[in-house]
């Protein structure tokens, strides 16, 4: 006791001086398996310490109770035994650093900090146990790209005190250091075909490992050279080989298609498989080898392993009570559901100023709007239903060309403002449209970086250049002789004219998208992170002392005013004219409330109504109100359920209840009523292939927030077949993202990046690897003060771990993970969502079931391109066999059945529209999936339904059906509960009462969008 109060104390004066998250409460659970163990062994061979969750323990090698000996809301990792045995060294973040090494004395428990690098790992003792050799990571290098190398240098610490002094150098990426038995240092770096280069799905990038030795005169020589990974590697102490974990990985080195312990001999080089090991393979965990070189010991399938070198295995069993410090999730806010009948500002508009400067376009809710500046409200330019965007105004004033999109086909128009004719010129996936100075041709981004031009008079289009994804926005130079476009993060001018190339106009630090140069070519407008930033224009390249950050925010939504002397922008509902020459901002109103429509009401009969049993109490969220009455769940007897004003009235029998006249009766002929499905992870996707499929409710876990805004607005104020939205916006994330992601480079980015995006209505924030874990601690602290939860990725034990202590409320994707990393999170109050889909679910179905794609419906609403891809060109699992994958599966159906059975708080989410994930029919097929890992038909649906609700903080009126609610419910032909497939079997789906067929998806027509 004396012990665990002392490091207590410890852990509490850290926190006073480092300023880590605070931990709200302890938790504590017992355990009896590991899900990726770092394992050390003592030199005398009797103990073992190995990290579970975050922490270290130490075990007789026999097996037993484990103890655990680091405390604290920190994450421990990667520990090795001091050559006396005494003493421990491991990483840790309990500095406040994305991780450095620390020193745990076994006697008295203190911990000592020994590197104070920015980001430390790989401790390894020099053999007189007076030094630490590490490797410190060049984090900004690291970050750049999420896909690419960490670069290293190698460095020695004495543990005497004194400055680090560094042994290999330049940076490469180093993976591992380990001394062989003569005293010599050695290492393993990786050698990467194309290193800048982001590897295309299914394809393995190609690594190879070269193992060198420095000589103590300091000359590096080469001992071997291995395809693939070699990370771990530990010197027989006979001197006549390595023992190794070496690995070919597939796509960004996430996923191994072979994984083993091996031991290579040396010198000739000859590898001797030992034993398969599995797991993430990205920073694999360490292993241990005796001295007599007869064991080794490791971590695998959520067991400790003792191995023979022969490959013979037996587990180690051991329990464990863990004891962590986390920090309670965020509850989600009350959602405001919208009210039938009412009206409401945009939540967002972008404008674009006429040649004349007396009439505002924009767009709000996906339509265009007129506005003249000097009076009167804004009124629709077109009609329909279709999407209008990317509106451009010819030089003369008297044409708007436009990207019009319906039913998944994009068109560029042109609309003449004098006769009202509209043109249609060209088909295909269009946007950031501009016009030549003589209004004869548009430049444009086709495809979403081909850069293309029409000659408007024949509607010949040209290629010109493939400008990446960067938001290029082409547009003409002054004289027409030449266009500007963004691409890696530089700003070009192309001439065109034949066998020209792109000549570059910045030279600057940091990147830069979707520029623009002013049409007087004076001023240079682009955007960084959301903000806007200008330079004049005049000397060539433009350098960084050049620019100056003109607004924090409106950065996708700017365009020059057409004398070039100011920008117009918008934040939000709001939008502003900037001038360019310093002087302050000002507002120009936008006078648009749209309204939203009101459903006639709607009686259904006949129709048998799904309940749900009490949800089970669970820590960290509120439960689910209004359980039925009935405890055991099921479709009640055939009944009446009336709808008026988009709500649930009642319930039950019609005897003595007056109906309005306009009532509309559908009789449902003892169909099955469930409550409107909900996908919790997807990133867009079509919104009337979600609704078809009976999904009236969508999370989006990563799109931008402005677009999402719009979709928002358009789910609200119209009778379209649109699901309810609930987003985050742009992803939080330190990697240069072009065209999607908030790139945070320091905490203030973090906390003003929280602050603003709880402005502009996202319902929770999203962070995404590779974000620094000291940029996620601000992130956290700042959404937990403004009551916004926080979602994160959940796919090793690092991200699970920290994002439990940090108090992340969902977290997203699956791994095959054991009772350690399940339990933590059903104790802290962490939902998870695996997202199975995409986690090889559907790559696997598609191999064994490819008719799933033959289906009438399905080919309805997927392009045959997608298809194509689904089926073998393009995804994630494709070098993988179908034994793999369906081993793979099995391990993932059998976390899914644990964390049930735990109490995990299960979320059902796709990863729509990714290669292999469709629209709506994914989340049918998750469902199918969960059933598969074990769990029952009902508790799936309720997951889908209850529980989506509950998280997105819209329990109070979504996720039952219950008088009250909101009426989001589908009508289907089969019972579910005898088979889950039956949820496919969709007649009608009504959503906020109004009614949809998913054969046709023609909604009733519905009042005007503006008042």
């Amino acid at each position: 006791m004396k012990t665990y109060l002392f490091r207590t104390l410890l852990c509490l004066l850290l926190c006073a001086f480092v300023g880590p998250v605070v931990a709200a409460r302890t938790i504590e659970f017992e355990t009896t398996q590991v899900t990726q163990a770092d394992v050390t062994l003592s030199p005398d061979g009797q103990w073992l310490i190995f990290t579970m969750v975050g922490h270290l323990f130490r075990l007789p090698v026999t097996g037993g109770t484990a103890e655990q000996l680091t405390f604290g809301p920190y994450y421990d990792t990667d520990a090795v035994f001091s050559p006396d045995g005494a003493r421990v060294a491991f990483v840790s973040d309990r500095d406040g650093s994305e991780g450095n090494v620390f020193v745990l004395d076994l006697a008295t428990g203190q911990v000592t900090q020994v590197t104070h690098e920015t980001w430390a790992g790989r401790p390894t003792w020099t053999p007189d146990g007076q030094a630490i050799v590490y490797l410190r990571f060049l984090l900004e290098e690291t970050r750049r790209a999420w896909w690419g190398p960490s670069p290293a240098v190698v460095r020695r610490v004495a543990l005497s005190g004194g400055e680090a002094e560094t042994l290999g150098a330049p940076a490469r990426e180093f993976r591992s250091v380990f001394y062989l038995p003569d005293g010599r240092l050695a290492w393993t770096v990786l050698e990467r075909e194309n290193p800048s280069r982001r590897p295309r799905l299914g394809s393995a990038p190609r690594v190879t490992t070269r193992i060198e030795v420095i000589s103590p005169q300091g000359t590096v020589s080469s001992l071997a050279t291995l395809a693939g990974i070699v990370d771990r590697v530990i010197a027989a102490s006979t001197g006549d080989g390595l023992y190794c974990r070496r690995y070919v990985p597939l796509w960004s080195l996430f996923i191994t298609q072979e994984d083993y312990l091996v031991f290579l001999s040396l010198p000739e080089g000859a590898e001797r498989r030992i034993a398969p090991v599995s797991g993430i393979s990205y920073w694999s965990p360490r292993f241990a080898v005796a001295a007599d070189n007869k064991t080794l010991y490791v971590g695998n399938s959520g067991r400790l392993w003792k191995i023979a070198p022969s490959g013979a295995r037996e587990p180690i069993a051991f329990s464990a009570q863990v004891r962590l410090e986390v920090q309670d999730p965020v509850a989600p806010p009350q959602w405001a559901a919208p009210v039938a009948g009412s009206s409401a500002p945009p939540r967002r508009v972008r404008a674009l100023l006429s040649p004349d400067g007396r009439t505002l376009v924009f767009g709000a809710a996906g339509y265009l709007w007129q506005q003249l500046l000097d009076n009167g409200p804004a009124q629709r330019l077109f009609e329909g239903s279709a999407w209008e965007g990317d509106p451009a105004f010819s030089p003369d004033g008297k044409r708007l060309a436009f990207v019009h999109s319906e039913h998944r086909k994009a068109e560029i128009r042109v609309f003449n403002f004098a006769s009202g004719q509209m043109h249609t010129l060209a088909s295909g996936d269009f946007e950031q449209l501009s016009w030549s100075p003589d209004g004869q041709r548009l430049v444009f981004a086709r495809d979403g970086h081909h850069l293309a031009a029409m000659n408007l008079s024949d509607g010949r289009i040209e290629e010109l250049f493939e400008a990446g994804d960067w938001e290029p926005h082409p547009h003409f130079s002054a004289d027409g002789h030449s266009i500007y476009f963004t691409a890696d993060g530089t700003l070009y001018r192309l001439q065109l004219e034949e066998k020209a190339k792109p000549e570059p106009i910045t030279q600057l630090a940091r990147d830069i998208a979707d520029a623009r140069v002013s049409p007087n070519e004076k001023w240079l407008a682009f955007r960084r992170k959301m903000e806007i930033w200008v330079a004049p224009l005049g000397k060539e390249p433009v350098r960084e002392e050049d620019v100056r950050q003109l607004s924090p925010e409106g950065a996708r939504t700017f365009a020059f005013t057409p004398d070039s002397s100011a920008l117009i922008y918008s934040a939000g509902n709001r939008v502003w004219r900037h001038p360019l020459d310093g002087g302050e901002r000002e507002p120009i109103p936008i006078r648009l409330e749209l309204e939203r429509p009101t459903p006639p009401p709607l009686l259904l009969r006949r129709v048998r109504v799904l309940d749900f049993p009490p949800p089970a109490p669970a820590r960290g969220w509120p439960a689910s109100g209004g359980g039925p009455a009935d405890a055991s769940g099921g479709f009640g007897p055939e009944t009446s359920l009336f709808i008026e004003q988009g709500r649930i009235r009642w319930i039950g029998s019609e005897r003595g209840r007056q109906l309005p006249p306009e009532t509309v009766t559908l009789d449902a002929g003892g169909r099955f009523a469930i409550p409107g499905l909900f996908d919790m992870h997807v990133h867009g996707g079509s919104p009337d292939a979600y609704v078809a499929y009976g999904v009236t409710s969508a999370r989006d876990v990563g799109g931008w927030l402005t677009w999402l805004n719009v979709l928002a607005d358009r789910s609200e104020t119209t009778s379209d077949p649109m699901p309810r939205y609930f987003y985050s916006g742009d992803v939080f994330q330190s990697a240069q993202a072009p065209r999607w992601g908030l790139l945070l480079e320091n905490q203030e980015d973090a906390r003003s990046g929280v602050r603003r995006w709880k402005k502009l209505g996202a319902h929770f924030i999203k962070v995404h690897y590779p974000i620094t874990w000291v940029l996620q601690r601000t992130v956290a602290e700042e959404a937990h003060r403004l009551g916004l939860p926080v979602v994160g990725h959940g796919v090793n034990v690092e991200e699970i771990a920290k994002s439990v202590t940090l108090g992340y409320a969902t977290l997203e994707h699956s791994n095959r993970f054991y009772d350690d990393v399940l339990k933590l999170m059903a104790v802290a109050g962490t939902r998870w969502d695996p997202t199975l889909a995409s986690g090889l679910g559907n790559a696997l179905l598609l191999r064994q079931e490819p008719e799933r794609v033959a289906d009438r419906k399905f080919r309805a609403f997927n392009p045959e391109s997608r298809i194509r891809a689904a089926l073998g060109a393009d995804h994630l699992f494709l070098a993988l066999s179908d034994d793999m994958l369906r081993g793979r599966w099995v391990g993932k159906h059998a976390a899914i059945r644990q964390a049930h059975r735990h109490g995990v708080r299960l979320l059902a989410g796709t990863d729509a529209p990714i290669v292999e994930v469709f629209p709506g029919v994914s989340l049918h097929w998750e469902l199918e999936y969960f059933v598969q890992a074990g769990l029952a038909p009902l508790e799936v649906l309720r997951i889908a339904t209850q529980e989506g609700a509950a998280a997105v903080g819209a329990d109070d009126d979504l996720g039952t059906l219950e008088p009250g609610k909101l009426a989001d419910l589908v009508l289907l032909d089969a019972n579910p509960l005898e088979d889950i497939k039956n949820t496919q079997t969709i007649w009608r789906v009504i959503k906020g009462g109004w009614l949809f067929d998913p054969e046709k998806l023609r909604p009733p027509e519905s009042a005007s969008a503006t008042k």
